[in-house]
């Protein structure tokens, strides 16, 4: 700030109190209710000049019914008292000095608050052009429920067993609160630890890029938002929100654990700041944020299956998981807002406990099958017929976004974020292949073991773009620089791959032989990338533009992996002992490697646009230019580098009718590369039944994408009506090619496929039942999809590629025999004679009906869900069609005295499996009371009363047919007390009207008709 600015600022808070007092005189007042003397806050105050019909002084009464208007000129003036739910105060006053009006009452009107109870019943949703706008108060939610709670309520919302949030198939990629970024790019940190009580509107967005924003053309960087207003009594000062319960896992059998959850909010937001701290922890698997170190750690543990990892799930909320955290999120408006400052820190933490058992049956060429069962197998008796995975990872995480305003034409954006990491894990099972030959119903064991993997892992990544912006002298002409980083490490520590196959002879069973993997790992990858774009608009006649960018991204990635064989074994190895001996090991040159992929990416693009009225038209195309080098040193060095030129098109039409109704289109096309793991020729044998390999003579896929949404909202009736339609074709993409051994042993390589394809289509209707408390709610979705795989024929016999002395494998052979630059037809052998094409379709649809009541007491929501699923494959024909229904209740009901009963309860079946599954009953619920002026509430709450949930995952797929059980949280029950303090209480206090609390159906009371 300049001397001059500083000077004046000084000067001004010196007179302030001067000019107050020449300028005008005070009003003051306080309102209560009439019946109970209750302060009544959020009315509107206002003073119109007699004669006048446009208010000339407003103002909000505070969470103590209190109001102070200043400066107020002399003279008459008709003060106004309004607010929902009671009758509006009205009377004359003669301002001549300061003046107190006291203590004014007011009374219930109960008319008015039948109609707003229609009124607020009959609006939930709005669709404003890119924004659906939901009001909160629409939807009942309990004093304890998050805001997680809330958006399962939503139509077109969905939020999975994982915490991951998508509203209209699109995936929620932060939450924002006005529009200021909470967390940055974490949603579940705001949809597991906000109160859902807080919020007064949830907005869906469909936000375009910073710089598309800017430049007004679009680049195809859009996300997809959910940015939250704030009931407005929180925005006045400190609150908070803290949550401390306890309870116990309904004993089954003389078992069950000790069950206890923790959370806090404390927050001060006003106009012009933001700060929040939140503390979470719990052992009922509620993990309220996304564990990056974990997904980190995840992605050092090797691709070929083991469990969770291509033959299992360890996925959603799978297994026990403790879980803690603690954040400070902070966001300021600084230099007269010419600056936008935040940020953020995290701790978090994550212990999980999994165990699981699967089947798997595959459907060979020649008609055979291949049964495997994953687990701890009952004849070794040691872990109850299930494998088990524990792992433990901990993060810190810090995030900067700064934006500042130089002046009207010149702008930055910068946003760097830092997370760094560790943990461990430790995985076992067991295992068993059957061989069930075509026509026959003899089954013979092919293979049975056990396989075990640990490790210590550390990972850290840094990334951010700063984007500058300048508008130069002609309206439309503009000037713009974006650059982007991302640099990663993660490192393998003590790992540990170990595994005992016993393959049986087919012909004679007595007879077997071992396979052991028994090695030590250290392995480290690391990842540069870095990137920069150049944008310059130009406008060419009136409401045509021109946009004209480049843009260079370079890659580089790096891994480098040792395995070690262990020295001799002085004992038995087998699935009680399975010891490593350092001394005497010796590198495995066949599994270890050193592989760097690097890349330079060009892209040079023109785009025109017109703009005029209500529509956008955009059109424009990209030279995309690309050059890789594959450098591969294992037994032998791969060294490979190629050039490959794409275009891609696009195009944009968006068209409004009005402020209520609009469409849009989009089409883009993309060229995309192949993964560093695709590209290795390195087996990988994490699962000793799944070997994958790489294939560096990948190329690179182009894809096809278009999609379009159209809205309508009847702002007279409520009536809200969208639609979204995707499709997508890829050329070139990358598919499997995976073959068997006689004993059961999948291998599979990617490579370059014939083209896929996918389409879906979307829709929801929300319309109320004429002026009555009942509205309608309906959610559809639909899609289809194609894609190809390659399935190994009988005759294909990979042993020849292995040396008989070495026992490596001789990836360089069979890859030019099979694989080496297959499109152009110069490959050794016919790759049609050895694999069979498999073309995969599926076709799924999923329809919500639900009706809802909602009075002044009491929510009720009747709900029947089904979804379909069919597929296609070549290679067994058709797939049974399945169908998972469901028929859901859920009640919300305040009685006298500040009761709450809540219960949600839901009937499931299902059809068309190949193995049958049980009906299932769950009901969750809860009563909760508030005491002392609302401050606490006590809440006893019951989770699967019926003890019926289960966690089976089920997949019919191109060959194979697979079953995945879990174990999961069951039936238990948890007493909980939760306290609020400051404006977060003020906020729902005073009389609770139609439409949620404090009387008023939805957003803050504004300036009065005329303002």
């Amino acid at each position: 700030m300049s001397s001059f600015r500083t000077l004046v600022l000084v000067f001004f808070i010196l007179i302030f109190p001067f000019s107050a007092l020449a300028q005008g005189n005070s009003v003051k007042l306080s309102v209560s209710d009439s019946n109970s003397g209750d302060p009544i806050a959020f009315a509107t105050v206002s003073l119109t000049p007699k004669g006048e019909t446009a208010a000339k002084y407003y103002v909000l009464t505070s969470a103590k019914g209190e109001a102070s208007i200043a400066k107020v000129a002399r003279g008459e003036y008709v003060l106004k008292v309004e607010i929902m739910g009671y009758k509006t105060i009205s009377q004359e006053v003669k301002v001549e000095r300061a003046l107190d009006l006291g203590v004014l009452k007011m009374e219930e009107d109960v008319t008015a608050l039948d109609a707003a109870s229609v009124s607020a019943v009959g609006n939930p949703i709005i669709v404003k052009k890119d924004t659906i706008e939901y009001n909160a108060s629409s939807f009942r939610t309990t004093e304890n429920d998050m805001l997680e709670a809330l958006l399962k309520k939503l139509p077109g919302v969905e939020v999975a067993q994982d915490g991951t949030i998508t509203a209209n198939g699109e995936t929620i990629t932060k939450i924002t609160i006005d529009g200021k970024t909470f967390f940055l790019d974490d949603p579940q940190l705001a949809s597991k630890n906000i109160p859902a009580k807080l919020v007064e509107k949830v907005k869906v967005v469909e936000k375009k890029s910073d710089q598309a924003i800017f430049t007004g053309f679009d680049d195809g960087e859009e996300e997809t938002i959910i940015d939250l207003s704030l009931r407005p009594g929180m925005m006045q000062g400190w609150f908070g929100n803290v949550m401390a319960g306890g309870g116990h896992d309904v004993p089954q059998n003389n078992t069950g654990d000790w069950r206890w959850q923790g959370a806090a909010m404390v927050g001060r937001f006003t106009d012009k700041s933001q700060v929040s701290l939140i503390l979470n922890a719990n052992n009922t698997n509620n993990r309220g944020f996304n564990d990056m170190a974990g997904s980190m750690m995840m992605g050092m543990r090797g691709g070929g299956g083991g469990m969770g990892r291509g033959m299992g799930g360890m996925g959603g909320n799978s297994g026990i998981t403790t879980s803690w955290l603690s954040g400070l999120n902070g966001a300021w408006s600084l230099l007269d807002d010419d600056m936008n400052l935040g940020g953020n820190y995290m701790y978090s933490g994550t212990s999980r406990s999994l165990l699981e058992h699967s089947e798997k049956i595959t459907y060979l060429e020649n008609g055979d099958q291949l049964i495997y069962r994953n687990g701890g197998m009952e004849k070794y008796g040691n872990y109850d017929d299930y494998g088990y995975n524990n792992s433990l990872t901990q993060g810190h995480r810090v995030g900067i976004r700064l934006e500042h305003k130089f002046s009207d034409k010149t702008s930055i954006l910068f946003e760097p974020r830092i997370n760094f990491g560790y943990g461990n894990y430790g995985e076992f099972s067991q295992f068993e292949t059957y061989r069930q030959s075509a026509g026959s119903n003899d089954v013979a064991m092919s293979n049975d073991g056990f396989n075990f993997s640990s490790g210590d892992n550390r990972n850290w990544s840094a990334s951010g773009f700063l984007l500058l912006r300048q508008k130069l002298n002609k309206p439309g002409r503009t000037l713009s620089a974006n650059i982007r980083f991302n640099f990663s490490g993660n490192e393998l520590l003590n790992g540990r791959n170990q595994s005992l196959t016993r393959n049986y002879d087919q012909q004679d069973p007595a007879l077997y032989s071992d396979d052991i993997i028994n090695q030590r790992i250290a392995s480290v990858s690391n990842g540069q990338s870095l990137s920069a774009r150049l944008s310059y608009t130009e406008p060419l006649a009136e409401n045509f533009y021109m946009e004209a960018a480049y843009n260079y991204t370079w890659n580089r990635n790096f891994s480098d992996k040792d395995a070690w064989n262990s020295g001799p074994l002085s004992s038995n190895f087998d699935y009680l002992t399975h010891p490593y001996i350092v001394d005497g090991e010796v590198i495995d040159p066949t599994y270890s490697s050193e592989i760097t992929n690097i890349s330079h990416r060009h892209n040079a693009e023109i785009n025109f646009q017109y703009s005029k009225d209500k529509l956008r038209l955009q059109l424009g195309a990209a030279l995309i230019p690309t050059t890789t080098r594959n450098r591969t040193a294992t037994t032998s060095l791969v060294d490979t580098t190629y050039t490959v030129w794409n275009w891609a098109p696009q195009a944009m039409l968006s068209y409004e009718f009005n402020d209520n109704s609009d469409i849009r289109f989009f089409y883009r096309g993309r060229s995309s590369q192949p993964s560093t793991s695709q590209l290795m020729p390195v087996p990988d044998n994490s699962n000793p039944l799944n070997i994958s390999f790489g294939n560096p003579y990948l190329r690179p896929y182009f894809s096809h994408s278009m999609n379009g949404h159209f809205g309508y909202t009847n702002r007279e009736t409520f009536f809200s009506l969208r639609g979204n339609f995707r499709a997508g074709m890829v050329q070139s993409p990358i598919t499997n090619a995976q073959w068997y051994n006689e004993n059961g042993t999948q291998y599979s390589m990617p490579l370059n496929g014939p083209m896929s394809g996918n389409a879906s289509l979307d829709f929801f209707l929300n319309a109320p039942i004429a002026k009555s408390n009942f509205s309608i709610m309906n959610f559809f979705r639909s899609s289809f999809n194609q894609s190809s795989s390659f399935i190994g024929k009988q005759n294909l016999n990979t042993d020849n590629y292995y040396n008989p002395e070495t026992a490596v494998f001789d990836y360089d052979k069979f890859n030019a025999d099979f694989f080496e630059h297959k499109a152009a037809g110069s490959a050794k052998l016919d790759f049609d004679d050895y694999f069979s094409k498999n073309v995969m379709q599926n076709l799924s649809f999923t329809e919500r009906l639900s009706v809802r009541f909602s009075a002044d007491i009491v929510e009720l929501n009747l709900a029947g869900r089904t979804t379909f699923n069919k597929s296609w494959y070549t290679v067994q024909n058709e797939q049974p069609a399945r169908w998972n229904n469901q028929v859901s209740f859920s009640m919300n009901w305040n009685i006298p005295a500040d009761f709450i009963i809540a219960s949600d309860f839901s009937y499931n079946w299902y059809n068309g499996y190949t193995t049958p599954q049980e009906d299932e009953f769950v009901l969750n619920a809860e009563i909760s009371k508030m005491f002392f002026k609302k401050r606490f509430t006590l809440a006893i709450k019951g989770y699967d009363l019926f003890n019926q949930s289960k966690n089976l995952s089920i997949t019919d797929a191109s060959n194979y047919h697979q079953e995945i059980r879990n174990n999961t949280l069951g039936r238990y029950i948890i007493l909980s007390l939760t306290y609020r303090f400051g404006n977060f209480n003020n906020s729902f206090g005073g009389r609770r009207g139609p439409g949620g609390p404090g009387g008023r159906p939805g957003g803050p009371a504004g300036p009065p008709p005329g303002r």
